[in-house]
């Protein structure tokens, strides 16, 4: 629909109500309305926002990782009183009471590298020691800087996480996107099909009502044709049997529109008893689609293809990391910084000593009786797994697409053909009856023809029905709405 008519579309389905002596309140909508009140206000369209809502959340919180962090260490206060062995200034060591605390606060800022693997910090801390008065040791303060620290942390030739993870959050990301989508189409989907349940239903107890009347009427002037001998007693009989029939089908789809209203109001989350005067579907416009072209719509917008990566990424990464994290693996690390101590906070920060540090650790395997080995086997043939299971539904998808591009323009010509055998037993209806009220044509062939009718109807909103949902069908394998021609987003 054009942005126009949507809006239109959400403005009447608001407004056109009217209220019945009960105070019952009677809303008046055609198809696009009930499908976009549906996708405004439904409970499944209220769940599948929630779901995006909490998609973006997850994307958000998996990409902080790869943001600086910057984080505040405080120790306030650490107090510590006891016996404790201490080492004496000739060397010897002997039980003393000891009482002190600690207080610390620092500053650190930590990256992760994603593309390395590793992560290096931006730290300063001051630290303060009081030390009190003892049998052994007199009472004393001092302080403990470091006004910068710079340091790293890289593993080499190991399995890279970070790597991955980012790989995936987008993946994940951007299916959700597309999840949202297609969840919003299958709202659509399933509005528009109950639409359809209750208006055929109520196409068919206004018929059903109609026959009723012109059953009931043929009865009346049966009995006084028969009274005066005009037809028999089986012909009146089987009139007045099929007047009964009729009643009790006015009485069956009354039950049946009451349910359909039912499950209508729920879908459209609304809470008061409403009933719905629902208008004529509109004919949806006549477009053609190439095979080619919904194949690829269908690879670009689909959560399904994304889904697909995922699986095949998720086997790449086992792989790489069975390959990496049982072989040859390294770790460097490092840092340099400035530090003092001193009686107070000046003398602290007053001449600074360099500190560094830097290591290099290797570990090296020699012998795990082939549990490295079985574990890079295991992953390689996931992966392989995995790909011929991608294929095969790589497979299995296109040609549901295809199919159902066939089945639409099926659909699209039983439809017209449906259209004029409508118009066909319409006229020989009429026909029918005037030939009856004239007596030139007997019941039996009367009845014929009202079921023809019937039937003729039926099998055109039938058609009506499935070529909507072959409609929305195209749309949800496709996230593009071919009748306007734009994705849909």
């Amino acid at each position: 629909m054009k942005p126009i008519k949507i809006i239109a579309a959400v403005i009447s389905f608001a407004i056109m109500h009217t209220y019945q002596a009960l105070g019952q309140e009677v809303v008046t909508a055609g198809v696009y309305d009930v499908i976009l009140s549906a996708q405004a206000e439904s409970p499944d369209y209220l769940l599948a926002k929630t779901r995006r809502e909490n998609a973006e959340w997850v994307y958000t919180s998996a990409n902080s990782v790869f943001r600086p962090q910057l984080s505040v260490d405080a120790t306030i206060p650490s107090l510590d009183r006891r016996i404790s062995a201490i080492t004496l200034p000739d060397g010897t060591r002997a039980f003393r009471n000891t009482s002190f605390m600690t207080n610390s606060i620092g500053l650190n800022l930590n990256q992760v590298i994603r593309g390395t693997g590793g992560s290096v910090f931006v730290s300063t801390d001051l630290e303060r020691l009081d030390q009190f008065q003892t049998d052994s040791q007199d009472a004393a303060s001092s302080y403990l800087s470091s006004p910068i620290r710079v340091g790293f942390n890289q593993p080499i030739l190991r399995f890279n996480p970070f790597k991955w993870d980012k790989l995936e959050a987008d993946l994940v990301y951007e299916s959700a996107k597309k999840q949202f989508v297609e969840d919003r189409e299958r709202v659509a989907f399933s509005a528009m099909n109950n639409f359809f349940d209750l208006y055929t239903t109520k196409l068919s107890l206004d018929e059903a009502k109609n026959n009723k009347t012109y059953l009931d009427s043929l009865a009346i002037n049966a009995k006084g044709r028969y009274d005066v001998g005009r037809i028999s007693e089986t012909d009146l009989l089987q009139i007045q049997l099929t007047a009964k029939n009729a009643d009790a089908n006015v009485a069956r789809l009354a039950l049946g529109v009451q349910n359909k209203t039912e499950v209508l109001r729920d879908f459209l989350g609304i809470t008061q008893g409403v009933q719905f005067d629902l208008q004529k579907p509109e004919p949806i416009t006549i477009y053609m689609i190439d095979k080619d072209v919904a194949l690829d719509y269908a690879r670009q917008n689909r959560s399904q293809t994304e889904l697909f990566r995922l699986d095949l990424l998720n086997a790449e990464r086992q792989l790489e990391q069975a390959q990496r994290e049982n072989g040859v693996n390294m770790r460097l690390t490092g840092q340099f910084g400035l530090t003092q101590f001193a009686d107070d906070i000046p003398g602290a920060y007053s001449n600074l000593l360099d500190q560094e540090n830097v290591a290099l650790s290797i570990t090296v395997p020699i012998a795990d009786f082939g549990r490295a080995k079985a574990q890079r086997e295991i992953a390689k043939s996931n992966l392989e797994l995995t790909r011929l299971q991608i294929r095969q539904s790589e497979v299995t998808f296109e040609r549901d697409i295809l199919v159902n591009v066939e089945q639409f323009e099926l659909k699209r010509d039983q439809l017209q053909l449906a259209e004029e055998a409508l118009e066909i037993a319409l006229k020989r209806l009429d026909i029918a009856k005037k030939r009856f009220d004239i007596g030139k044509v007997d019941v039996t062939n009367l009845n014929i023809a009202i079921q023809e009718e019937r039937s003729a109807r039926q099998q055109y909103f039938s058609n009506l029905w499935e070529l909507w949902i072959a409609h929305y069908t195209i749309r949800n394998l496709t996230l593009y709405d071919f009748e306007n021609g734009v994705p849909l987003e």
